[in-house]
């Protein structure tokens, strides 16, 4: 029997400490309309990284910081309020 009153704990995905970003062109010609964008990354963890961000996942990693988390769009990880909260519980212990 489950006690429906015990929220089930909201897994925290990895952690990576971005410490440098670059975009990279698709080819050494300006393509602004390609239907991929490139990001290399730098992270303490896993060193350096290339993303792959197709179609509007490149949009959405721009507007990441300046849009609610739960607000929707293409390309968006729309988080739910407990999912968020649990982030900022977890967040805080390392603030």
């Amino acid at each position: 029997m489950t006690d429906s009153s015990i929220p089930t704990p909201v897994p925290i995905p990895t952690v990576l400490t971005v410490t440098a970003v670059s975009t990279v062109e698709p080819t050494e010609e300006a393509e602004e309309h390609s239907g991929d964008s490139w990001m290399a990354i730098s992270t303490v963890e896993q060193g350096r990284l290339l993303l792959h961000l197709p179609g509007d996942t490149y949009r959405a990693v721009l507007q990441a910081a300046e849009l609610p988390a739960d607000r929707s769009g293409p390309g968006r990880l729309t988080l739910t309020d407990r999912e968020i909260a649990a982030y900022r519980r977890w967040i805080a212990q390392y603030s």
